[in-house]
């Protein structure tokens, strides 16, 4: 039980790792006219909409961006997952 939980976490802190790794390398690599394009990306979602229902009042809204280098790191959190011993 101990061992899927540390095996959860890791994978969890792996795919954040690679999230924020990839993020600060696309915008890096902005300038650099060879590697301008692993900051290229997408922003897709919808915008925050709020429901109020007298009793209750709610925000619902999601976005996501992504650029290339976020789902370069991210493919090889994945491949690295399973080699990696706990």
């Amino acid at each position: 039980m101990k061992k899927n939980l540390t095996k959860t976490f890791l994978f969890i802190i792996l795919l954040l790792l690679a999230v924020v790794l990839g993020k600060i390398t696309g915008a890096a690599c902005a300038g650099i006219p060879y590697a301008a394009w692993l900051g290229t990306g997408a922003k897709f979602g919808f915008s925050p909409f709020s429901v109020n229902l007298s009793v209750v009042s709610f925000t619902i809204g999601a976005t996501v961006d992504i650029n290339v280098a976020q789902a370069v790191f991210l493919l090889a959190a994945i491949i690295a997952y399973p080699k990696i011993k706990v």
